[in-house]
């Protein structure tokens, strides 16, 4: 059993400067008191021979490669220079303001006055401690930086890493994403090449941009070459929105005259409410009368194609009763108010004394002398439905056409002699649609992780700075005051050597 006085103490080295090298302060390098320090470029050389050679088992590259290097050209982030302690320390080194007090105390000896020699000398004594004082705190604040600056050091390196992978990510998403879309362009155009060939080959027409678009205008060729020309959709033009506008129109015009003679057949009291109703029911009735002649229209030119449908002639006779119900139930009611105005006409002219002859007045039965009113009115209601009925029949003209064309289409589809130019045809759309899909692939977490780096690099960079100020503040402050005590101890050392000269009394009594 050793007892504990025979343990000898383990052997140790002082630390003499730790420093952070490396692009990314990734190399700690550690220096001992009382080794050779060695030399920052050579070991930058050694670094970058260890680097750059090639790995075993591998040639080394030929001398004729280009200069062209692309990592030159990626973006990347600045590289730190390493630090030490030294530089966050804004004081002069313990060793000169030793070499000041060695030089004041070697003046003492040239001072005269014995006295004020040994007070000196004290005080010299005093600075000393003061001075060695300075040197042990000069070091342990310099041990003090040296392990702040390790210590933050790890968590700024690791966010430098972090953020250079993260931008090597970036650009590495980014480059082939650039490589992909050039390779899409290629391909589009080879493909708009071979379209055009395909295009001629058929005798399409060379804009033909889809297989949709090429088979209509291949069924359109067909039908024309048959005898059955399609005629394209008709542009709304001047003509064609004033004839639309009065077939609406006729229906409401008509529908008022209706619901006038209504109101003069059963309100000859001129209530306000049953001349509303007598408007609104006229109006119904020739609105839905003329719907029904419009849709018996467009029944009629579809029954012969269209099976399941009755007789074109069923729908031909029920337009014809329509439109005969029509014309009776507006005659008489435009006849019948033709009589009863009539009738208030005169009666009203022989109350105001405007008529001598009573008996010369019209018999009710008798035919009324505004027969052209009559006229009129029928003539508009023929022409609202025959505008009703050439609307059925053009609705049902163009659904035709459509009908015939789609006909027309699938069976062009179904032959197959147009799948290679479809396929031409359609496959510029797919890649330029799938070029526009091309994104880099984003980290999901891409904003957040920059800015998260962000925050703890500036998190690590603000303690280091603060830990740093608080250091050097410190220690320039206690050397700001052993250079001002110096500073007045060398005054001293002055004065007592070379004391002011008397004159006058004081040279006679001295």
């Amino acid at each position: 059993m050793t007892r504990p006085d025979d343990i000898s103490p383990p052997t140790t080295r002082p630390l003499s400067r730790v420093t952070l090298s490396g692009p990314d302060l990734g190399t700690v390098d550690l220096e001992f008191e009382g080794e050779p320090v060695q030399n920052g470029a050579a070991a930058e050389g050694v670094e970058a021979a260890r680097t750059d050679a090639p790995p075993a088992g591998q040639a080394a590259p030929p001398d004729d490669l280009p200069d062209f290097d692309p990592r030159l050209y990626e973006a990347a982030l600045p590289r730190p220079e390493p630090l030490s302690a030294e530089s966050f320390l804004p004081v002069l080194p313990p060793a000169q303001f030793a070499a000041l007090l060695d030089d004041l105390r070697g003046e003492l000896s040239l001072i005269p006055d014995e006295a004020t020699r040994a007070a000196l000398h004290s005080r010299a004594r005093l600075l000393a401690l003061n001075v060695e004082q300075y040197r042990v705190n000069h070091e342990q604040a310099r041990s003090a930086l040296t392990r702040v600056l390790a210590e933050t050091g790890v968590g700024v390196r690791s966010s430098w890493e972090r953020q250079q992978e993260h931008l090597s990510f970036m650009n590495a998403a980014s480059g082939g994403v650039e490589r992909d879309y050039e390779a899409a362009t290629a391909a589009i155009e080879q493909a708009r090449a071979r379209r055009f060939e395909a295009l001629v080959s058929v005798g399409a027409r060379p804009d033909t941009t889809g297989a949709e678009n090429l088979y209509t205008q291949q069924a359109v060729m067909t039908l024309a070459r048959e005898g059955h020309a399609i005629r394209p959709p008709e542009q709304k033009s001047g003509s064609k929105r004033v004839f639309n506008a009065f077939a609406v129109f006729s229906k409401f015009f008509v529908g008022v005259i209706s619901g006038v003679s209504i109101n003069l057949l059963f309100n000859p009291e001129s209530r306000l409410y049953l001349t509303l109703i007598a408007l609104t029911a006229g109006v119904m009735f020739s609105v839905l009368l003329l719907w029904l002649v419009d849709e018996l229209a467009y029944r009629a030119k579809l029954a012969p194609g269209t099976p399941g449908m009755a007789h074109p002639r069923a729908y031909t006779a029920g337009i014809l009763a329509v439109t005969a119900l029509y014309l009776g139930v507006e005659g008489f009611l435009n006849w019948d108010g033709i009589l009863r105005v009539t009738a208030e006409i005169a009666a009203n002219a022989a109350q105001q004394g405007q008529l001598t002859d009573l008996s010369a007045a019209p018999e009710p039965d008798a035919a009324p002398q505004h027969w052209s009113l009559l006229t009129f009115t029928l003539a508009l209601v023929g022409m609202a439905a025959a505008a009703a009925l050439i609307q059925g029949r053009e609705r049902a003209r163009s659904v035709l056409e459509r009908e015939r064309l789609a006909a027309r289409v699938a069976d062009l589809k179904a032959q197959g002699t147009l799948e290679s130019a479809a396929r031409a045809a359609d496959h510029v759309t797919y890649l330029e649609r799938a070029r526009d899909r091309l994104a880099p692939p984003r980290d999901v977490t891409s904003p957040d992780h920059a800015r998260l780096n962000e925050r703890v690099l500036n998190h690590w960079e603000q303690e280091r700075d603060s830990q740093v100020q608080s250091v050097s503040a410190r220690l320039l402050g206690e050397a700001q005051g052993v250079q001002a005590t110096l500073e007045d101890f060398a005054a001293q050392v002055q004065a007592a050597r070379f004391p002011p000269p008397r004159r006058g009394l004081r040279a006679l009594l001295g």
